[in-house]
């Protein structure tokens, strides 16, 4: 059996409504076990027999189009990914750190995550960045995670490309729950 991480996008917001325990119902239900859900924004974790993540993340869409009648994209993320990602962060963030996020855009592929960091270099205000196989790591300040001009070009490139955002403390706690 092999572990993996799936993440919704845009759940939970902008009157798409999906309840956690609902949806560990239905990928239980599609096939899938050890379903654990981790807050309300999508995050799953789920074993299963099939060893690519490609056809995971396939099955899982399927399965939400049919349930909510409605496209609910999703990215599949191995156990080593998820485990690399939720190391320690590949940024320093600024003082006060408190006062800071790290975040990790997380993509469906490598290219999509170098076209990220190419179009967050070419921002009027270049922010630090790292691409770190299919994941763009970025800053924010407290409270800023949807107004920060990266926040703001994510979204976009949102409408593009299947794309998601997480912090990086939520990519920590699944990194545990994937152990």
């Amino acid at each position: 059996m092999s572990k993996y991480a799936v993440f919704l996008r845009g759940v939970n917001v902008g009157g798409v409504k999906v309840l956690m325990k609902d949806l560990a119902l239905l990928l239980q239900d599609g096939g899938f076990s050890d379903v654990k859900t981790l807050l309300a924004s999508g995050n799953v974790v789920l074993a299963s027999d099939i060893p690519d993540p490609l056809i995971i993340q396939g099955r899982c869409n399927d399965l939400l189009r049919t349930y909510y009648q409605r496209e609910i994209p999703t990215l599949v993320f191995t156990q080593k990914e998820i485990e690399d990602l939720a190391g320690p962060f590949g940024l320093p963030l600024p003082e006060p750190v408190e006062q800071h996020h790290g975040y990790l855009t997380l993509c469906h592929s490598a290219q999509d995550a170098q076209e990220l960091g190419q179009a967050i270099q070419a921002l009027d205000d270049p922010r630090g960045f790292l691409v770190t196989g299919r994941a763009v790591q970025w800053i924010a300040s407290k409270g800023t995670s949807t107004t920060d001009p990266v926040a703001k070009l994510v979204q976009a490139q949102a409408k593009l490309r299947v794309l998601t955002t997480r912090n990086h403390n939520t990519l920590a706690r699944i990194a545990k729950i994937l152990c």
